[in-house]
């Protein structure tokens, strides 16, 4: 597990912080870039700690992503304990790195607080006994794993505690899997191990609505603004959309009006791992121009919704 902490998070500049060098604009991959590509940056601090370079990474709208240190800055080399921190300020996820591998227990948590997941690492590679839990404290899934594949046994459950899945693997491979229904009986339908949440009528129809439902601000039409707002949202449990935030603003009135037509998104059909209702968040562009249409004139084609994901 050598990938850094990556997010689909998009937004303004840095702000200047006293003793840091230069900061560097990250892309997806987290491979340098320009600004305008960026989807992050990071802050370095010139002055060590116990030997260790403090560096912070932020999304571009400012918020706070990742605090760690680093035994080397080019090229940067991960060492010590790494803090990954939700929009909300609360803490996300820890783990220690040690020669640019996560090394030790690793624990992740809700917004609230509980835990969420924990595991343990060796060598970069996820080992031993991993257990992830439902917001309501009901174990969600538990297993093993061998040099950072699945092996053995792997349980999956709903909130209430009922049995969702079984998945029998070897050496990394599944070999069977065996899915249950919330009242104990046996999945008869296609058993799949993730499905992402689905709009009513599909992708093209998720667009559709985004461009029907969306007006261009008089204030912005005034002032000739044009340009994409990013947004980020959570289809839930249930289905329904929330933690509806703008990542990458353009104006308050355009942004208003971005976070207003996601808000507005009717209920999906849920997503599901291993057939347990799970949350999924993505990242959507809305653009504005005059005579607004994602679909006529010259405007850009329209952006599907991306996931976000975080991993170490």
């Amino acid at each position: 597990m050598k990938a850094w902490l990556a997010v689909l998070l998009l937004g303004g500049t840095p702000a200047a912080v006293a003793q840091s060098l230069p900061a560097v604009y990250l892309n997806e991959q987290n491979q340098p870039t320009v600004p305008d590509s960026a989807t992050h940056y990071r802050v370095v601090e010139q002055q060590l700690e116990a030997g260790l370079h403090p560096m912070r990474e932020f999304a571009m709208n400012g918020t706070l992503l990742l605090r760690g240190f680093l035994a080397s800055i080019d090229p940067p080399r991960r060492s010590g304990l790494f803090t990954g921190f939700h929009a909300n300020g609360a803490k996300a996820s820890q783990v220690h790195f040690q020669d640019d591998e996560p090394e030790g227990l690793y624990v992740s948590w809700y917004e609230d607080g509980r835990v969420q997941q924990r595991g343990e690492y060796h060598h970069g590679e996820r080992v031993g006994r991993w257990l992830s839990v439902h917001p309501n404290g009901q174990r969600r899934s538990t297993g093993n794993y061998l040099a950072d594949r699945p092996t053995g046994e792997w349980h999956y459950y709903y909130s209430s505690g009922q049995p969702a899945a079984v998945e029998t693997t070897q050496a990394g491979q599944p070999t069977a899997l065996t899915l249950y229904n919330e009242d104990g009986s046996r999945y008869e339908g296609l058993p799949l191990r993730r499905q992402a949440p689905e709009f009513p009528g599909g992708e093209a129809a998720l667009l559709e609505y985004l461009a029907r439902h969306t007006n261009y601000p008089r204030e912005a039409r005034r002032k000739g603004i044009t340009g994409k707002v990013y947004v980020s949202y959570t289809v839930g449990e249930d289905g329904r959309v929330g933690q509806v935030r703008v990542l990458r603003g353009l104006s308050p009135d355009a942004d208003n009006e971005a976070k207003r037509v996601v808000a507005s998104l009717p209920r999906f059909r849920p997503g599901r791992e291993y057939n347990v209702p799970t949350s999924f968040t993505y990242t959507v562009p809305i653009y504005f121009a005059p005579q607004f249409s994602l679909f006529g004139g010259p405007k850009p084609p329209p952006t599907p919704p991306v996931e976000a994901r975080a991993n170490w």
